[in-house]
């Protein structure tokens, strides 16, 4: 709901929301010489390394910039979700390096993926392993990494490991069976929570990066209150910025009071069998019930017809995350909804429209007319079976964008409509295969022949479609997985 406020505060972006965007990377409270000293380690450096912090810390939005910034001798292997079983974890790094034959065993799969390693060393190339949310990974599976940190030849590692994990990481590799892996790190870097004065300037930079030039936004009363609650988390001090943005939209006021922050405190420990609104003067909660209702009934109205790039509401994101195989369920603004809750871990689910807009604005209208808003049952089975073809060619390589995984019975053509009106058509690919025992629709965008060429796409895709948290797959990846 972060785009009502937009245009109210003169905002080219959501300035506060809580999915990674490198954009607002926050080099002070020592996240700069942090992300300086993983990028020296990955290329000079050889062995185990972990980042510690608490969660909602920003440990994923430093692994991301880390390796948006890797030089291109380094190939990088991403696990986002790596609660794999010991088979199943070097499956997944196999996968990723592009290795498309899968042996039975985990003995010719680890050798296969050797081979790669020392074909790759020949040819002067790095590999580094990053894993995110490492403290929930099994113990057996982290012995498994401890044996690819084993892959060497004479003088040099075949692969660099990066463990980012909350502190449970720490009682983790303590354990006795795990002392192999433990006197195999090399360095460990901490991410401390904001100080004060750190968290008042990180508030400020997401502003400005947002578009934000006038004075202070926030008062100073509602800065203590707000870094008091969120205990100096980033992740926390985003969802109540956010929140008390949206409370002085809902007051029409152009400056966020301590009473805005008191109110997103409340929505965010409030009970949900209570009464939200207890407590609150009955004239701003009518005030705050017509922002939440009337605006979003009008939103895609807005989205569509105002301005595409600082207004990016087609798209809501909720992800499930594995082994850079995140699966994306994109949710149509509703009208009448009073809340649309992100769900981010959770597994994909049947995208659907939740409720029509009352009319199209003008913009939409001349879409329909010119046909570029409309994907219709021919033009969607023209793009399927171009995307089959491109699979289907055993030669076909290189790497390409998932925008989404979408329900078979949604509304597909309606949600591949919204993205031929910010990209190039002829660059969307879609087919269908299974997920999760469900058949689904895949959708991506876009031919890259190298992983650098994909990873600067994807930090320049269009606000809406980054909302929806895109990932980087290979096609040789995508080419294995099971059709309906």
């Amino acid at each position: 709901m972060s785009f009502l406020y937009l245009k109210h505060f003169d905002l080219e972006k959501s300035p506060f929301q809580i999915t990674p965007d490198i954009d607002f990377f926050f080099s002070g409270s020592q996240r700069g010489g942090i992300l300086t000293a993983l990028l020296h380690v990955a290329c000079h450096e050889e062995g185990i390394v972990t980042a510690v912090a608490e969660v909602g810390s920003g440990k994923t939005l430093l692994a991301r910039l880390m390796i948006s910034r890797l030089p291109e001798d380094i190939s990088s292997v991403y696990l986002a979700n790596p609660c794999f079983s010991r088979d199943e974890i070097i499956s997944a790094i196999s996968r990723d390096l592009g290795l498309t034959s899968q042996p039975a065993s985990t003995e010719e799969n680890l050798a296969q993926l050797h081979q790669e390693l020392l074909r790759r060393h020949a040819l002067g190339l790095r590999v580094l392993l990053v894993i995110d949310e490492a403290h929930a990974m099994p113990p057996e599976s982290l012995e498994e990494v401890r044996l690819l940190s084993n892959l060497e030849t004479d003088r040099h590692k075949l692969v660099n490991i990066m463990l980012f994990g909350q502190p449970e990481l720490d009682t983790l590799l303590a354990e006795r069976r795990l002392r192999q892996l433990r006197d195999r790190v090399i360095h460990r870097f901490d991410l401390p929570p904001l100080p004060r004065d750190e968290a008042t300037a990180y508030i400020d930079h997401r502003l400005r990066i947002a578009g934000w030039r006038g004075g202070r936004l926030f008062t100073s009363a509602a800065i203590s209150l707000l870094l008091k609650a969120s205990q100096g988390r980033a992740r926390r001090i985003n969802l109540l910025a956010d929140k008390a943005l949206l409370a002085a939209y809902a007051e029409g006021v152009k400056q966020v009071e301590k009473r805005h922050v008191k109110t997103a405190c409340g929505e965010l420990h409030a009970d949900p069998a209570t009464n939200r609104w207890a407590g609150l003067p009955w004239l701003r909660t009518l005030a705050i019930s017509l922002a939440l209702a009337v605006p979003m009934a009008g939103s895609a109205v807005w989205a569509l017809g105002w301005h595409r790039t600082s207004a990016p509401a087609l798209l809501e994101p909720v992800a499930a995350r594995g082994a850079r195989v995140a699966e994306a369920t994109v949710v149509p603004v509703a009208a009448k909804a009073p809340a649309i809750k992100s769900s981010a871990g959770a597994m994909p689910v049947a995208a659907s429209v939740i409720a029509k807009p009352a009319a199209p604005s003008a913009a939409a209208r001349e879409a329909e007319k010119t046909g570029t808003a409309k994907f219709d049952s021919q033009r969607l089975g023209a793009l399927v079976k171009r995307t089959e073809e491109l699979l289907g060619d055993q030669q076909s390589r290189g790497f390409t964008l998932q925008l989404a995984s979408l329900s078979s019975t949604g509304n597909v053509a309606e949600y591949l409509g919204e993205v031929s009106q910010l990209v190039d058509a002829s660059r969307i690919y879609a087919h269908h295969r299974v997920y999760n025992g469900k058949s689904v629709v895949a959708v991506y965008l876009g031919r890259y022949s190298t992983e650098q060429e994909a990873r600067d796409a994807l930090h320049s895709l269009p606000e809406p479609l980054k909302m929806n948290q895109p990932i980087l797959r290979t096609w040789a990846r995508i080419r294995q997985e099971p059709n309906p």
